[in-house]
């Protein structure tokens, strides 16, 4: 076991004791999919996706920020995988048309329009005013930033036509270096929300807690409402899609459970099932769901991907533990599996293995079983960085 593994297995022990162009709208942009390296010359890998599936690596394009380098700050500034402890360092607006990077090693975030053709173009880089940005959300015209460290580690920011973020207010959440995991946007557009709290302090507990702050008019964020979690440890949730919108799914990486809730108009959140045990799996922490909310895929630390099955009352149902996994490159270290994403027509997940610096592509079946593709290796310069996953 790496010294990464050794250190994450320990603490999992003790808190289980405890702008773009117009061309836009002549047709549909080509599929691609888009990560981080996470290296101190931050860059985003940049593939175009197939209509089987498969991805076709393009040239790397620079954030003009700096990444970590695989330090990560949740366990000691050590180096290993999942370095930015977080879902969602890189995403990809709704209209497809802007993707945005957290640079971590920088405090800043940068803003990329996306031609229909795929190709990127740098439109700025802009301070965040936080600590270690990690965990990206946008709406409306406005970018949720959460970082690691800090008194409010929660900020909302107006991206401009050119890119430049404009800071529109901070925001504390659960208490001072709470290190939050992850930021969405409620299917409504009417709520912010965070998820996570593994706190960096000795020891390491977890926040039990998910809070949904109120969108204002004008971007800015009311005070949160926040819900206790039935599951230990929630590290990433994701919301339903269409009728089931009003259900979120959650990975619990301290009680190595998942678990669903139901989300309300104002904005508090009830369990619905679970805590549901990942059986024999390390760290779940990534979570994704398809488009016809048939099926939901758990992404663990130990380097596996777990199936679940979701029903239209939001009943959660472990179908496979271990649907796909990945050996270690090296012996006694794990292959890591981090974030992921599923393709818009539900039949591909694409899944990245942080330890072996590499994405798999697999297809989905119509069980929801996972049939292994292909692979692209990652080459980040640490050989660990890999991180993110996003796209059109």
């Amino acid at each position: 076991m790496s010294k990464h593994f050794a250190v994450a297995a320990a603490v999992a022990v003790l808190l289980a004791a405890c702008g773009g162009s117009d061309d836009h709208a002549a047709a549909a942009p080509v599929a691609r999919l888009f990560a981080q390296t996470n290296d101190t010359n931050n860059m985003v890998l940049h593939y175009l996706r197939n209509a089987d599936g498969s991805l076709v690596p393009q040239a790397p394009v620079g954030t003009g920020g700096k990444g970590t380098n695989g330090v990560n700050y949740f366990m000691g500034n050590t180096v290993g995988p999942d370095a930015l402890t977080s879902n969602h360092s890189v995403v990809v607006s709704d209209d497809g048309r802007r993707l945005f990077v957290a640079n971590a090693g920088d405090n800043t975030v940068s803003v990329f329009s996306i031609a229909r053709a795929g190709s990127l173009a740098l439109q700025a880089v802009s301070p965040t005013g936080g600590i270690q940005p990690t965990s990206l959300a946008f709406t409306n015209g406005v970018l949720y930033v959460t970082h690691q460290r800090g008194a409010n580690e929660l900020g909302a920011y107006r991206v401009g036509d050119d890119g430049k973020l404009t800071a529109l207010g901070q925001y504390p959440v659960l208490q001072q270096d709470a290190l939050p995991t992850e930021v969405s946007i409620s299917p409504d557009r009417k709520y912010v929300v965070v998820n996570g709290f593994l706190s960096a302090l000795t020891p390491a507990t977890p926040g039990n807690t998910l809070l949904a702050y109120p969108i204002n008019g004008d971007g800015t964020l009311g005070k949160a409402v926040s819900s206790a979690t039935v599951g230990v440890g929630p590290f990433g949730g994701v919301f339903g899609h269409g009728d089931q919108a009003g259900t979120y799914v959650t990975a619990d990486a301290a009680g190595t459970t998942a678990t669903s809730y139901s989300f309300s108009a104002g904005g508090a959140f009830s369990a619905l099932r679970g805590p549901v045990k990942v059986a024999g799996q390390m760290a779940p922490c990534w979570v994704a769901i398809t488009p016809d909310n048939r099926f939901v895929y758990v992404s663990n630390g130990g380097g596996t991907v777990s199936q679940f099955a979701l029903d239209a009352t939001g009943k959660l149902t472990l179908v496979n533990a271990t649907a796909a996994a990945e050996p270690g490159v090296k012996a006694g270290a794990s292959s890591f599996a981090a974030d992921a994403w599923i393709s818009p027509d539900g039949k591909y997940l694409y899944q990245d293995y942080a330890g072996n610096d590499k994405i798999v592509v697999y297809k989905i079946g119509t069980d929801g079983s996972l049939a292994r593709m292909s692979e692209q290796p990652a080459g980040t310069r640490s050989g660990i960085g890999l991180q993110g996953a996003a796209g059109i």
